[in-house]
């Protein structure tokens, strides 16, 4: 449930309230899907390192994830 109000809040542009929701999804059931999210809410809010350090979680989590492989890509650019 927060997975899904922390992705609302993020294209609402509430940046700091989608951080909170993923972080609570993240401490009820550690995603790789919840670790891209809230690396895009991170990215979104202008702290690149948070940024990576959770796309790189995600691809530990799932070394599949095209996602997080994706968001790395778009950090590195910046």
């Amino acid at each position: 449930a927060h997975l899904l109000l922390g992705r609302i809040h993020l294209r609402s542009g509430r940046v700091r309230e989608a951080i909170d929701a993923l972080k609570i999804s993240l401490w009820s059931q550690e995603t790789p899907q919840a670790h891209v999210t809230l690396a895009e809410a991170y990215l979104q809010g202008k702290d690149a390192a948070a940024a990576r350090a959770e796309a790189e979680r995600a691809l530990a989590l799932d070394p599949a994830s095209e996602d997080a492989r994706r968001l790395l890509e778009r950090i590195d650019r910046r």
